[in-house]
């Protein structure tokens, strides 16, 4: 692929303090910069993964039932069921939630099977992409070769088994210091959504991305991964580069700037949530297994197989799609279950309503509105730029207009789900009224610039 280096400066500013990405290969590489590397020193127990069922046990009666060893997961019931118990180890294969039928029986349904690659819908425009990161070393994907054979140490596999054992400051950032928060895991409904996930001073856009694509996908997969100790502690399900189960531990600790604002991603008003723990368990875990350097740069590839257990992806360069087929693909790859991760190669384009475009810069990709648009991408500030200041009215979510200069600019990365598979998803994203503001134009400088 032929992607211009981007490099960017930062100006901070109290109310969001977002960062770009700097992609040292462009974004759709995922490729992140190598500031900070880290020399590994610890990581919890590796568990033997469980068994996996050939259905899922749905919950009983008014309530869904508690995870078992081989399915791990929360039940939690639809109608007036009261929600099951949460796994006791999320080290174990993740179960699905549980369901009751309104007599109250136990039923079994097949767990949902998301194939590698692309759906057959659209195999006419396989030959259009390219960086298969399929690999035969690890199941997390050729973004995890280097470090395939990485077996922890006992002082690593210590280090993320301890909760109050913080990781090292990622190089990339600057000012940042570790401090107590409260978590809210869910703060914009019951269950996590994308206007959870808001960019601050770490620059891991696409990271950051790959979270709100997964929350709008299955939400449910981020609830079984993240156990609430109860304590102030929290323990994520993971997966090593050989595909084991790893649990990684992790306190109420978060990085903060010196004007007390978080520099972490958090929901709106900087509340720490379910996206600011799992951002921290990535920076335990690439301490151990340096997938990457630093978490500033890391791709949407890179992030979700060290929870999803699967690292194939595809990518579609800028302009290899006319805008029918950007349509075609990511509607097919939504409706299987696959997280998408997109960006531009145009700084400042802007739609209609004055929406501006940021170059090496990873956008959750989802479908639009109505049938107008092409697609709709999600910016991971949870607000837009504009040329008088930035909009919050929409989450950061752009409706693209079906026209060939836009299709033109946009690059995607399809991405297997893994443990994350589910039925798929083809609605529209429609944030909720709490997590939209009106259109508000002085809010600081943060947005980055690419320099000459």
């Amino acid at each position: 692929m032929s992607h211009t280096k981007a490099r960017f400066t930062l100006m901070t500013a109290a109310a969001l303090g977002i960062c770009a990405c700097d992609a040292s290969t462009g974004r759709i590489s995922g490729a992140g910069n190598d500031a900070g590397a880290t020399t590994p020193t610890g990581v919890m127990s590796t568990g033997a993964a469980g068994a996996a069922p050939a259905g899922r046990v749905l919950g009983t009666g008014s309530g869904g039932g508690a995870g078992g060893a081989s399915e791990g997961g929360a039940g939690a019931s639809v109608d007036s069921g009261a929600a099951g118990a949460p796994a006791s180890d999320p080290s174990d294969h993740a179960g699905d939630a549980g369901t009751r039928d309104d007599a109250g029986a136990t039923t079994v349904v097949p767990a949902p099977s998301c194939s590698h690659g692309l759906p057959a819908s659209i195999a006419d425009l396989a030959a259009k992409s390219s960086d298969d990161t399929t690999s035969t070393n690890t199941p997390l994907g050729r973004r995890y070769d280097a470090v395939a054979n990485h077996v922890a140490t006992t002082q690593e596999l210590a280090f993320l088994h301890d909760a109050h054992a913080q990781p090292v400051i990622p190089g990339s950032t600057s000012g940042l210091q570790w401090k107590a928060a409260t978590v809210t895991l869910y703060p914009s409904a019951s269950v996590p959504l994308p206007a959870d996930v808001n960019q601050h001073a770490i620059g891991n856009c696409d990271g950051d991305t790959a979270f709100a694509s997964l929350a709008y996908l299955s939400a449910s997969f981020i609830q079984r991964i993240i156990t609430d100790n109860h304590d102030g502690t929290f323990t994520v399900a993971m997966y090593d580069p050989k595909g084991q189960r790893l649990a990684v531990s992790l306190d109420a600790q978060f990085l903060f700037d010196g004007g007390g604002n978080i520099g972490e991603v958090s929901g709106k008003g900087g509340v720490a949530d379910w996206a600011t723990v799992l951002e921290k368990a990535t920076m335990k875990y690439i301490q151990v297994f340096p997938v990457v350097g630093d978490i500033g740069g890391i791709g949407s590839e890179h992030q979700t197989p060290m929870f999803t257990g699967a690292g194939g992806s595809v990518a579609f360069d800028r302009g290899a799609l006319a805008p029918a087929e950007l349509t075609r693909v990511v509607k097919a790859v939504l409706a299987a279950g696959k997280i998408v991760s997109g960006g531009f190669g145009i700084e400042n384009k802007a739609l209609a309503n004055g929406f501006e475009t940021v170059t090496a810069h990873g956008y959750a990709v989802l479908p639009p509105k109505t049938d107008a648009f092409m697609i709709a991408m999600r910016n991971p500030w949870g607000v837009e730029p504009t040329a008088k200041g930035y909009d919050g009215s929409t989450d950061g979510v752009m409706d693209i207009p079906p026209a060939t200069d836009w299709a033109a600019t946009i690059d995607l990365r399809v991405i297997d789900p893994g443990d994350a598979c589910g039925s798929g998803v083809t609605a529209p994203y429609v944030p909720p009224a709490a997590a939209t503001r009106a259109r508000e134009v002085n809010i600081g400088e943060p947005h980055a610039r690419a320099l000459p």
